[in-house]
């Protein structure tokens, strides 16, 4: 992987979170997702797909400061402060902390991009700003009661 800008921001990014980042740094040159542990520097709250982006519309619409998100094919997860997995108590959601792993794409593939289903809505950047899980809490709950009688 050339050295670049996106690189640097990157090692930060795993080096927080106590990764090998020589493992995942040469996983991403292969085009492969990465093992990234979670519950160091973030956790991970895990939304369904379809009430996740419409959760993430309603953020970005707020003007809420977001922090990275990764779309899989099921879910979209939003990296939150640490400890938060804890606490966290959602109808549909699940969440991701100490002793888990997040299957992470290399922080350039960015959607429409993708890499084996997955793709950063958000890449992370530095330094990491995280989602507050209040603000995903409020935006999750106005997603969902909008998403009452749709069709899908």
């Amino acid at each position: 992987m050339a050295e670049t800008t996106t690189t640097r921001c990157a090692v930060t990014w795993l080096t927080e979170a106590r990764a090998d980042v020589r493992k995942v740094l040469a996983a991403w040159d292969r085009a492969e997702l990465a093992p990234v542990p979670a519950g160091r520097a973030w956790d991970v709250v895990r939304i369904p797909q379809r009430v996740g982006w419409r959760t993430i519309h309603r953020l970005r619409g707020d003007g809420t400061p977001l922090g990275p998100v990764l779309h899989t094919a099921t879910h979209v997860e939003v990296l939150v402060p640490p400890g938060t997995a804890r606490s966290w108590d959602a109808p549909q959601t699940s969440t991701l902390g100490a002793g888990d792993f997040i299957a992470a794409p290399d922080p350039a593939v960015v959607a429409p991009l993708t890499a084996r289903t997955r793709s950063w809505i958000v890449a992370p950047t530095e330094p990491l700003t995280l989602t507050a899980p209040g603000d995903l809490r409020v935006a999750y709950t106005a997603a969902r009661e909008a998403m009452k009688g749709v069709r899908t």
